[in-house]
């Protein structure tokens, strides 16, 4: 039977990030991943792009690190107004708001469940400044870990209002959910505190994983796991920490989703034919059996 997907946003657009060292930790990604400053608010806010939209993520000043917002950008048929009206009817709080920050001319701030602030655009500026052949070089935002106090209303608010669909789950605590044909564009975790557990940046191509390790090795920056093939996804992943110790993963060969028929494409390391939405152990958190030297559930 054909799934129903129609999500009303098709990406995830940027994560904005509170630093206490604004200065470091724009460094790190400055030199280490490759990315580029676009803007700087007068807060002292810095704007950084991977190398086509106006901002992938957002460093504002903050007395500690915090995770402030995400970005996700409407369907082209849905104006800011029409969104913040359906959002209000479900009781929550939608805000529009114009030019508050640059790339955006207009957005539509949601106070979510837990706590959460997203923020819905229709368009960003594609100022395109280029892509980076230095440090890990990632080419894309793939998604956001996001861990949440008030988990299955957030997980309703994700589905039932923005279309969202469940494509995997962890000992249903981590609850992987796409808006598009990726296999995850967020991963929302249960738990008592709401903060960023991971974000996730795509590379060129699995071989890049080495690059990638190497570039951060030279700079001091040790990896925490990988790379190595999870179960959920099944993409083959890596983990450092930024400078405010907010964990970064660069991955590749993730699961392709096909709504149309509720599975993900069938890949020849894929365990069970056909792969459906389905819940793994606490334990299956990799196809490869390597040991985490950290906990990776907690981040």
């Amino acid at each position: 039977m054909q799934m129903k997907f129609d999500p009303k946003v098709f990406q995830l657009g940027y994560v904005a990030l509170g630093t206490p060292n604004i200065e470091r930790a724009k460094q790190h990604y400055l030199q280490n991943l490759g990315m580029t400053e676009v803007a700087r608010d007068g807060d002292g806010s810095v704007y950084l792009s991977i190398g086509y939209n106006h901002h992938d993520l957002v460093l504002r000043p903050t007395a500690q690190k915090a995770l402030l917002n995400v970005g996700f950008q409407l369907k082209p048929h849905i104006t800011p107004s029409e969104f913040a009206r359906d959002v209000r009817e479900t009781g929550l709080t939608a805000t529009i708001k114009t030019d508050s920050q640059p790339g955006v001319a207009e957005l539509v701030e949601v106070d979510a469940p837990g706590g959460l602030a997203i923020q819905f655009y229709g368009a960003i500026e594609a100022s395109a400044p280029g892509f980076k052949q230095t440090g890990a070089a990632p080419f894309r935002l793939g998604h956001v870990a996001i861990i949440n106090p008030d988990g299955d209303k957030a997980i309703a608010f994700l589905t039932d209002f923005l279309g969202f669909v469940l494509t995997d789950d962890i000992a249903g605590i981590a609850n992987f959910l796409t808006c598009n044909r990726e296999h995850h564009v967020v991963n929302l975790v249960k738990a008592p505190e709401l903060r960023v557990h991971h974000i996730a940046f795509e590379l060129r191509d699995t071989a890049c994983h080495g690059v990638a390790s190497d570039a951060l090795r030279a700079a001091g920056v040790n990896i925490l796991w990988g790379p190595s093939r999870h179960t959920a996804g099944h993409n083959v992943a890596s983990y450092h920490h930024d400078p405010d110790k907010v964990m970064i993963e660069f991955y590749t060969e993730m699961d392709t989703f096909i709504p149309e028929l509720g599975m993900s494409e069938p890949r020849p390391w894929h365990e069970h034919f056909p792969m459906k939405p389905r819940s793994w152990g606490p334990t299956e958190l990799n196809a490869w059996g390597a040991d985490f030297a950290f906990n990776l559930a907690t981040g």
